[in-house]
């Protein structure tokens, strides 16, 4: 290349150079304004421009100017975000002091609806928070809550079963009690609610009590049952009868509605064989009588005998 073209370049490569510099000078002062302002987002941008445009004409100092000017903004940024956080924990702490208080004294007061929505608003705050600690307080007081919401609930259900068990052993529902007070004895062994145990204990006792008393008449009931098939098929009618008086006096004690109609029904038919037994037998003493009074001929007092007979037919049928 000859001399003349090279110093032609050479100048060429001089002015687009000055020319990066005026841009560069362009945005350093845009810069400074922007920055003097407060408008770091904006410098900031503007120092990639500035470090882009030095890049293309290897302005080191330039670029170095501009990296540390970009660690300087971002320090600065990083400043003003911790005092962005520090004001917003702090609005946070005071948010939830204002909650605790007025979910202790929804909770002394034992009003669990306020105590939900005070819980809630809470988790609410918490969620914006990056304290653990406040985090596990809460955890904290919503366990505490649920407890004491348990205990009450406990109370409630066994205050409950002492007005309802004695109804509930009256209809002889044993197994829906045995089953609560299971339940709600176990309960109070793990809430520790001992000034209840007492009173559960003595309605166990009174429902093992009444149910065994149930099975025992349960057990005679079935015995007459036997007893009176066997009797009615011996026509041992008064036996009968008053096995099945027994036996409906004592299933009308547990209410066994079934077999009171049943034996109610089946007394009544005793009572008519009875006296239809008796009947017959009556008759073959009359018709003894008349044959006995025949022989001896008297037969007026023989007639009479078989007037008696029929009399007694007539009234049966």
């Amino acid at each position: 290349m000859s001399e003349e073209k090279t110093e032609q370049l050479e100048e060429k490569e001089e002015k687009r150079k000055i020319k990066v510099i005026s841009e560069i000078d362009d945005k350093t002062a845009i810069q400074g304004q922007m920055f003097m302002k407060g408008q770091l987002k904006e410098a900031l941008d503007l120092a990639y421009q500035i470090i882009d445009l030095a890049k293309t004409e290897d302005l080191n100092s330039f670029i170095r100017e501009q990296e540390e000017l970009i660690a300087r903004i971002k320090g600065i940024q990083e400043q003003r975000e911790e005092k962005k956080r520090a004001k917003i924990r702090l609005e946070l702490v005071s948010e939830l002091l204002k909650v605790e208080k007025e979910y202790n004294i929804a909770l002394k007061a034992g009003d669990f609806s306020k105590v939900e929505q005070f819980i809630r608003e809470a988790k609410k705050i918490l969620f914006q928070s990056d304290n653990e600690k406040l985090k596990i307080r809460w955890v904290n007081f919503e366990k505490d809550y649920l407890d004491k919401r348990a205990r009450k609930e406990i109370a409630e259900d066994i205050t409950k079963l002492i007005q309802e068990s004695p109804e509930l052993r009256k209809q002889f529902l044993f197994e829906d009690l045995k089953l609560r007070l299971t339940y709600l004895m176990q309960q109070v062994q793990e809430k520790e609610l001992t000034e209840y145990m007492d009173k559960l204990e003595e309605i166990r006792t009174e429902t093992i009590a009444a149910e065994d008393f149930f099975r025992e008449v349960k057990n005679n009931i079935e015995e007459l049952k036997e007893m009176i098939s066997t009797q009615k098929s011996n026509k041992e009618y008064e036996k009968a009868i008053s096995n099945c008086e027994s036996l409906i006096q004592q299933a009308t004690s547990i209410k066994f509605s079934k077999e009171v109609e049943e034996f109610s029904q089946l007394l009544i038919q005793l009572r008519e064989d009875l006296k239809f037994e008796e009947l017959k037998k009556s008759i073959l003493d009359l018709n003894n009588q008349g044959l006995d009074l025949l022989k001896k001929g008297e037969i007026q007092n023989s007639l009479k005998k078989y007037e008696s007979i029929r009399d007694s037919l007539k009234n049966w049928i």
